[in-house]
Order: C-alpha cells, then structure tokens, then sequence
C-alpha cells in the first residue's frame, strides 16, 4: 500500500487494463462508423458479436462485463454523435 491509502498498481497491469478499456470506446465507435458506411448487417453483426462475447465471458470468468459493455456503448455513442455532426455539416454545403 503506498503512503496515500491506495493500492500500488504494477505497471504492464495497468497498460494492459488502458488498453482493453480504450479497445471496448474503439470497437463501439467502430461500429457506429460501419453503420454511417457499410450495409447494416455488418454493424449488427459487430454489435452482436461483442455481446455475445462479453456475456460468454461474464458466464466464465465472472468479469463484471458491464463495465466493457457500458465502454463499448459510449463509443458507440461518441460514434452516433460524429455520424450526426458530420450528416449536419455536408448538408450544409
């Protein structure tokens, strides 16, 4: 425990977990990103894909997956509001 009441962290464990989290906002903006170009089956498949998977691994290893869904549903939003900015601006050209 460090001087200031909290639990040192080893570095590499915590790159890895800045890294796994910034991979669920990336996958979601993706996703939303597919949807603006791509046919919708494939954002759906994405979107499907990554559930299931985050739910197989709740079920597993009990992971608390609602923090990589909740990680992966702010990038997806961050992604919906690009879409709609960009949707504005073009048309305002």
């Amino acid at each position: 425990m460090e001087g200031n009441g909290k639990l040192a962290m080893n570095p590499l464990r915590a790159a890895y977990i800045t890294v796994h989290r910034l991979a669920h906002y990336l996958w979601g903006l993706l996703t939303a990103l597919a949807a603006m170009l791509l046919p919708q089956v494939i954002p759906a498949i994405m979107f499907i894909g990554f559930v299931i998977y985050e739910l197989d691994e709740e079920w597993h290893i009990r992971d608390r997956a609602y923090h990589d869904i909740r990680e992966y549903l702010v990038g997806l939003g961050v992604g919906v509001v690009v879409d709609a900015i960009v949707k504005t601006v073009c048309e305002g050209l």
